[in-house]
């Protein structure tokens, strides 16, 4: 198992920011209020979703969407059903230079993440939008098209993801959706056509070496074009019936 300064060291983190994990890990692993997360041992929780979250930095999308936007400002990033906080919360604070929304729906775990952002010093760059995606996504929603990157794991498929994901993005915004090998080879085909649907195009999928839930991958989709204003469907259509062929 890996230990929190082994991972720091290997994401070239600082000494503050490694102490900002460290907090985060505590509060995550103490926390009793809702069950957030199914890991409650500090070392699991280092070795898997802290390590599965930071091997992220190794995508070099992300490395190319971790500076300042075009604008000046800080690039925007979303965790699409943040949860737990994995990964948005530890790319942010590995990432100084982003600004990150995370959005999910359950209230319990948004009360969690409001204290997560607390404990790990990102106040000031780290919100919490307690909403399903199709209203935060919604055509005339403020947060419409509004983030250059947009992170889900264990979401749904990657059809499911395309649809909810597709109408945050800008124009050229990156979808970076963690999944195993096996599901991205199997998911591959459907997720693409449902790319073409919302406005997205498939562009790489990224072996994380250093994940240690190995074989873990990334898939990456680049926005093209806007999305279709039909898009995203009424609340959990996305996942019953996901767009690109057949429900199954």
């Amino acid at each position: 198992m890996s230990t929190l300064d082994e991972l720091s060291s290997l994401a070239s983190l600082t000494p503050d920011q490694t102490r900002a994990l460290d907090a985060y890990v505590d509060l995550l692993t103490g926390w009793r209020q809702a069950n957030v997360t199914g890991l409650r041992r500090r070392e699991a929780v280092i070795d898997t979703l802290i390590g599965d979250a930071l091997a992220l930095l190794d995508v070099p999308e992300v490395r190319r969407q971790a500076g300042p936007a075009v604008a000046g400002g800080p690039a925007r990033w979303a965790d699409l059903g943040a949860g737990a906080g994995v990964p948005g919360i530890p790319l942010a604070v590995a990432l100084p230079a982003i600004d990150m929304t995370l959005i999910e729906s359950v209230r319990k775990k948004c009360v969690f993440l409001e204290a997560a952002v607390a404990a790990a010093g990102l106040a000031e760059r780290a919100h919490v939008v307690c909403a399903r995606s199709e209203r935060v996504a919604a055509e005339g929603a403020p947060l419409r098209e509004t983030f250059d990157v947009v992170l889900a794991r264990a979401v749904g498929s990657l059809a499911t993801v395309v649809e909810l994901a597709a109408p945050l993005l800008t124009q050229h915004g990156t979808l970076l959706v963690g999944k195993t090998a096996t599901a991205a080879r199997d998911e591959g085909p459907r997720g693409e056509a449902a790319a073409r649907e919302c406005g997205l195009a498939a562009r790489a999928v990224v072996a994380l070496a250093n994940s240690p839930l190995r074989p873990s991958v990334c898939v990456v989709y680049e926005k093209t074009a806007a999305t279709p204003p039909s898009l995203p469907r009424r609340e959990g259509r996305a996942r019953s019936r996901p767009l690109g062929g057949q429900s199954g």
